[in-house]
């Protein structure tokens, strides 16, 4: 039914494409759409639908988000068939696009392997960890100093700067404070960190292998 929101909330989930800019003009749509059913509720949804399609056709600006009517390569996933759906290029957001790590790495796999291992620790273990990190020689790291006691007392309420610093020196300081799933997972995240960090990738085809390959690598 036109002006109902549910049916467009399950489409974008379906499809996994949310964008603000075309959000914007849902909202719009939709206002408009209960304002005409309203005013007249005897009126075909056929009809309220071509009014609707007229004016915004008629509407100046962006209807969807720019990047989204990019030409692009054709890929494959559910991102893509979301655009065939919407009649838009072929574009992967999630392969044509840069990553951006903050949230995608730091705020996002560290924040969880830190908080999976910080957990699970007993105060004695927390304080040995602590006098591991503050022991860290950053003098080959690009990091601000490490101010261990201060992360482990606000260890829930940590920023990027904390977490790239995490990253880096975890695998060193945890080896007998975790199990061996945990110290895989350690390394793994340790690892993709550093490859993320890459600033110019030499051979696309060997970082694609050893970026597959993250989650057997147990031994490095």
């Amino acid at each position: 039914m036109y002006g109902v929101k549910k049916p467009i909330e399950a489409m974008q989930t379906a499809t996994g494409v949310k964008d603000k800019v075309a959000e914007h003009w849902i909202q719009l749509l939709l206002k408009k759409a209960k304002e005409l059913q309203n005013t007249n509720p005897g009126r075909s949804h056929e009809s309220i639908a071509e009014e609707l399609r007229l004016w915004f056709k008629e509407q100046p600006g962006d209807k969807i988000n720019p990047l989204l009517s990019m030409p692009g390569k054709q890929g494959s996933g559910f991102l893509i068939q979301a655009l065939i759906f919407l009649n838009l290029p072929g574009l992967d957001p999630t392969q044509d696009t840069p990553v951006e790590i903050l949230h995608t790495f730091l705020l996002g796999i560290v924040k969880y392997v830190w908080y999976i291992l910080h957990s699970s620790w007993t105060n004695p273990q927390k304080d040995l960890f602590v006098i591991r990190l503050q022991s860290t020689d950053v003098s080959g790291l690009n990091i601000p100093s490490i101010r261990g006691a201060y992360m482990m007392q606000y260890k829930n309420n940590l920023i990027g700067k904390h977490f790239k610093t995490l990253s880096q020196t975890l695998a060193f300081h945890v080896y007998d404070l975790v199990t061996v799933e945990q110290f895989t997972l350690v390394k793994a995240s340790g690892m993709l960190g550093a490859m993320l960090w890459v600033p110019e990738i030499d051979n696309m085809e060997q970082y694609l292998v050893s970026a597959t390959l993250l989650p057997e690598m147990r031994g490095y």
